[in-house]
């Protein structure tokens, strides 16, 4: 979520069918994602802020003969479907330079600040040495998922992950953002976001996908579409749970990618699924609105600023209650908490029966929640005290068998990827231990942990820019926690981890990262 814009790049990707129809339980009808040209258009402020003062001036820079506005106005003519536009093919074919970079940079691509694959060249994967290293490619080209020819996912981010709670057949649901298709196709194959499935319980070899979300086409659906007005690009999830067979999903209606780390959003929502992810309808309720530009529906709540600080959700599920972690829209913010008694929460067989209004009771109760304020659980959000320092974002919590506590890793400004403990949900928590320094991995974002991995090896997605997708990471907590270290108050310290090389994403056979 820095945020992506569409794929461009048409060698790495596959022809898969020609459009996406969505189909989400929500409402009447079916919803049709706008096609990857559209997308691009909605980025135009992220272009411009990216490619700096040498795009300013309204000049294509040395490599180009024509002239334009600034590039946020020229951005925005890029959503003609027939994608013809000389700025357009400039950014695929990678020619496009300005006063600040007019040469290709094997990191950035040649158009400054931008990721390979938004200028035709390719996304490539770190090969790390120390205890974290990347395991495999989970989306997009040369991954074992095969997420193109199956799903229609060439790029997609986070991949947020949650146990369904089935007894017999348990599956982890994982959740991710905007999802390009093929871009070389007319039709219509960007999503807001989609939703995979994985029995795979051996995660040392990689994660298996086994069924994902999908439309009449088998490809994967947007499970909770964006309305399509005008003040609404996109819809984001943040955060999973299952509680009693429902399948409850967090996301946030974003309003504008401003700088990079930045965004606004409308509201952050709640929806629900009761056939394991495959359809799912939103709670109006339990909708946290600060804008009025998109009408959220009946029942919701009025407009407040006081939920500006709980714009993106993380969930830690214990025996008695659901604890929430809110964050603001962006990445500059803290983190505050909130919970929420499980007690009363409907099953997925009283919702089917209520026939799409759903009780006021457990976790759809908006009035049952309350909030830490550094010393008690208090009714009113104004009232809430941090229990993460700022800068934190994109968070993920679960208990860890292995530490023996709770741990929240989350990125924290440049650090990146980051975990803490804490003995408490409320904490206190830990100082950051520091997993993949942006230093030495510039782009990695939205760090995701596994909720099955609970022995000495922390299994968890993350997204580079670079690529625009999503990988499997694994950190030896043995490695960055050792025993004397464990149950102390301090961090542990920097873990030891250097990047070795970068390989192209073309390059890894079955999606698997070399060891060295």
């Amino acid at each position: 979520m820095s945020r992506a814009m569409p794929r461009l790049a048409a060698a790495a990707l596959v022809a898969v069918s020609a459009s996406v129809t969505t189909l989400a339980g929500i409402g009447a009808g079916t919803a049709t994602a706008g096609p990857c040209s559209v997308m691009f258009g909605n980025f135009g402020s992220l272009l411009e802020n990216q490619t700096g003062a040498g795009m300013a001036g309204g000049s294509l820079g040395s490599t180009g003969s024509a002239s334009a506005g600034p590039l946020g106005s020229a951005s925005r003519a890029m959503g003609s479907a027939d994608r013809s536009g000389s700025l357009v093919r400039q950014l695929e074919t990678g020619s496009l330079g300005n006063g600040l970079s007019g040469s290709l940079n094997t990191v950035t691509g040649s158009v400054y600040g931008m990721p390979p694959w938004i200028t035709g060249e390719e996304g490539t994967v770190p090969v790390l040495r120390g205890p974290t290293r990347f395991l495999q490619l989970v989306t997009g080209p040369t991954s074992p998922t095969e997420s193109i020819s199956r799903y229609g996912v060439a790029g997609t981010d986070l991949g947020i992950m949650w146990d369904n709670g089935h007894a017999t057949e348990p599956e982890i649901l994982m959740a991710f953002g905007d999802t390009m298709g093929d871009c070389t196709v007319p039709g219509s194959q960007w999503r807001s976001n989609v939703l995979f499935r994985s029995g795979d319980t051996d995660l040392g070899d990689g994660v298996r996908i086994d069924s994902a979300a999908t439309g009449p086409d088998g490809l994967a659906k947007s499970i909770v579409p964006r309305s399509g007005l005008p003040g609404e690009v996109t819809i984001i999830p943040t955060a999973g749970i299952a509680v009693e067979g429902v399948q409850y999903l967090r996301f946030m209606s974003v309003a504008h990618w401003g700088q990079p780390g930045s965004w606004t959003t409308n509201y952050s929502g709640l929806a629900y699924s009761t056939d394991n992810g495959e359809n799912w309808a939103v709670v109006p309720a339990l909708a946290r609105p600060i804008t009025s530009a998109v009408p959220v529906g009946d029942g919701a709540p009025p407009v407040d600023p006081v939920w500006r600080d709980s714009q993106m959700s993380s969930y830690l599920r214990t025996g008695e209650y659901l604890y929430e972690y809110l964050t603001p829209s962006g990445r500059q913010g803290s983190a505050i908490l909130a919970r929420v008694p499980l007690a009363g929460s409907p099953s997925a067989e009283d919702l089917d029966a209520t026939g799409g209004a759903p009780p006021t009771a457990g976790l759809l109760d908006p009035a049952a929640y309350r909030y830490w304020d550094g010393t008690d659980w208090v009714a009113d959000p104004s009232d809430a005290e941090p229990v993460l320092p700022r800068p934190a974002s994109e968070l993920s919590v679960m208990w860890n068998d292995y530490l023996g506590k709770y741990a929240a890793m989350y990125s924290q400004g440049y650090n990146s990827v980051v975990l803490r403990t804490a003995d408490r949900p409320e904490g206190p928590w830990t100082g950051p231990t520091v997993l993949v320094d942006y230093s030495v991995l510039p782009g990695v974002y939205g760090a995701f942990m596994h909720p099955w991995a609970q022995g000495e090896d922390l299994y968890y997605l993350v997204t580079t820019w670079n690529a625009y997708n999503v990988f499997l990471v694994r950190t030896s907590l043995s490695e960055v926690f050792p025993p004397a270290l464990r149950r102390a108050a301090a961090p542990a310290g920097p873990a030891a981890t250097e990047v070795i090389r970068h390989v192209p994403v073309s390059e890894l056979v079955g999606g698997a990262v070399p060891t060295e």
